[in-house]
């Protein structure tokens, strides 16, 4: 089983898009335990402020495993993502270019429901 970071990112846009990452992500052949760090949970609380989908992201999120973490938005998902040997999903460009110098595998959702592995 292959571990999943989930960025503030992915889960804005799932709710947006109405995409079930739980359900959708089974449709790769890898099976994923999902995870999200403390960071993230962080970053959506200070969005959920005047954010609907932030604040609908913020409540999505308790259906996953939280985890604690350190640091603050991409470096925190960069260092947990090195940590625990993981899949990040993100389509934020700026993480992406980061995780890729680092060989850090990224799962992008494109066409508002397709799932791509970088």
């Amino acid at each position: 089983m292959e571990n999943l970071i989930l960025d503030t990112n992915a889960l804005i846009y799932a709710i947006k898009n109405k995409i079930d990452i739980k359900i959708e992500i089974t449709k790769l052949v890898q099976t994923f335990k999902i995870f999200i760090p403390e960071c993230v949970i962080d970053e959506l609380n200070g969005l959920s402020k005047g954010n609907w989908y932030a604040k609908a992201a913020l409540k999505y999120a308790d259906n996953f495993n939280i985890i604690p973490s350190y640091g603050k938005a991409d470096n925190c998902i960069h260092l947990m993502a090195k940590k625990l040997n993981a899949y990040v999903m993100t389509n934020d460009r700026g993480l992406i270019k980061i995780l890729k110098n680092d060989n850090i595998k990224i799962i992008i959702i494109s066409n508002k429901k397709s799932f791509h592995i970088y």
